[in-house]
């Protein structure tokens, strides 16, 4: 049976690190691509990484693969790891925590067998779930993109290859294969898109999967064409980290997310600090009239207008940030808002358990519905100020710092015990002081 594997991914003459789960996509994997090894000049070695989430299982799993290596003459590496511990100890999703753990193993098996490629077992099916996922998130064009093919050193050559053809491929060459009942756990999102919502787009369109794959290649075109319309944009004399404001104002709106995380990646900083709400921020500051202003981004970033520039550079330790608005809290920071001298990290203040903030701190003045936890219960941060005698007048001065999801301090009034730190050396110090 022929297979429609994208052989135009796979270097000639090279070593592949082919995962293999035992699964009947990676299966499907390893022996097209050890089918194709006189072909393409290619070498191929089998990774097995057994997460622990289904202890009972890893046994039955490492022997299938052992087997099935042994019988294609394939040599195989094993590991094992905790999946759930990991995701427990940093507060991650066990798909999440699975994916890090497992990448980080192939890579560093990868480097010491000296292999340039990493082969994983997307298909088309894999694809349509992930741009459907990222799209209930709000994803831009780079999550909307899909899966890509070819991505640092890994490849997916079976990224055009349904189940249907997998499976029917498998059979056809005598392969089994093992089933991994999680696949079926519907308290995953990808398991309730793949088993509740594709069923019910296939319904409207047979081909909705396919359909929903060429979408994500158009998209990713178009980001493609974006970036390298961003990069033009770019292409003037300036400073690294910098750029004329008045470029930004007459380009397409389209550019502004690219151009301020290629900004970014010129002073050496993670782009992936500026989520929506960030980019909007720093977009509105950059393209406004103010003269002056600064956005703090986090992890030691920010992002600064000045006259007619709007620099991406490291925030200096130790800032001191004056606001009477929102402001973002950096930690190392002392920010004077209203009156106030709100620091984040140190040695003194309220100790808040990093595990319990949701999101980047910041402060800004009370809202309309706005409640806190206390050990009576919650209460409204309206009831909280009048309890505490508070003028009304000064009450919109009170500094509340809240994360994501909860209010954490009012001012120097009340904290949320709940996000109290038992283990002091998991806590971030808050102080709110009075000027």
């Amino acid at each position: 049976m022929n297979l429609n594997i994208n052989r135009n991914i796979i270097p000639r003459g090279c070593r592949i690190l082919a995962a293999l789960s035992g699964g009947a996509d990676s299966v499907c994997l390893l022996h097209a691509l050890h089918s194709l090894r006189g072909a393409l000049d290619i070498t191929v070695i089998a990774a097995h990484y057994s997460h622990g989430i289904r202890p009972d299982k890893a046994a039955e799993e490492e022997r299938f693969v052992h087997s099935l290596c042994d019988s294609m003459g394939i040599e195989y590496h094993t590991a094992r790891g905790d999946v759930p511990a990991y995701a427990e100890a940093h507060h991650l999703g066990i798909e999440e925590a699975a994916r890090l753990l497992r990448y980080g193993w192939l890579y560093e098996l990868a480097e010491g067998l000296e292999c340039e490629t990493i082969a994983v077992a997307h298909n088309r099916e894999d694809n349509a779930e992930t741009l459907l996922f990222n799209l209930s998130r709000g994803a831009g064009l780079s999550g909307l993109g899909g899966i890509p093919a070819v991505n640092d050193r890994v490849i997916r050559p079976l990224l055009e290859v349904s189940r249907q053809e997998i499976e029917a491929y498998n059979r056809a060459n005598g392969l089994g294969w093992i089933t991994d009942e999680s696949n079926f756990d519907r308290r995953y999102s990808r398991n309730r898109i793949r088993h509740e919502v594709l069923p019910q787009l296939r319904a409207i369109h047979p081909e909705a999967d396919a359909a929903i794959c060429r979408a994500a290649r158009n998209l990713s075109q178009a980001q493609d064409f974006i970036l390298q319309s961003a990069l033009q944009l770019l292409d003037c004399d300036r400073e690294l980290g910098r750029i004329d404001r008045r470029l930004l104002r007459s380009a397409h709106p389209a550019l502004g997310h690219p151009v301020l995380t290629l900004l970014l990646r010129e002073v050496k900083g993670d782009p992936r600090v500026l989520d929506a709400r960030k980019t909007e921020a720093v977009l509105e500051l950059a393209l406004g009239d103010r003269v002056s202003g600064r956005i703090d981004l986090g992890c030691g970033l920010c992002a600064r207008v000045e006259y007619n520039d709007l620099c991406m550079e490291k925030a200096a330790p130790d800032a001191v940030v004056e606001s009477d608005g929102e402001q973002l809290l950096e930690e190392g920071q002392t920010v004077i808002w209203n009156g106030w001298a709100i620091t984040v990290g140190g040695e003194e203040g309220v100790a808040v358990a990093r595990s319990a903030v949701e999101g980047p701190l910041r402060v800004r003045s009370r809202r309309t519905g706005d409640s806190i936890a206390l050990p009576g219960g919650h209460k409204s941060i309206k009831k909280l100020l009048i309890d505490r005698k508070i003028p009304a007048k000064t009450r919109d001065r009170i500094p509340v710092i809240c994360d994501n999801n909860k209010v954490l301090l009012v001012g120097d009034l009340a904290y949320d015990p709940a996000a109290g730190a038992k283990n002091q050396n998991q806590a971030i110090r808050i102080s709110c002081r009075r000027i």
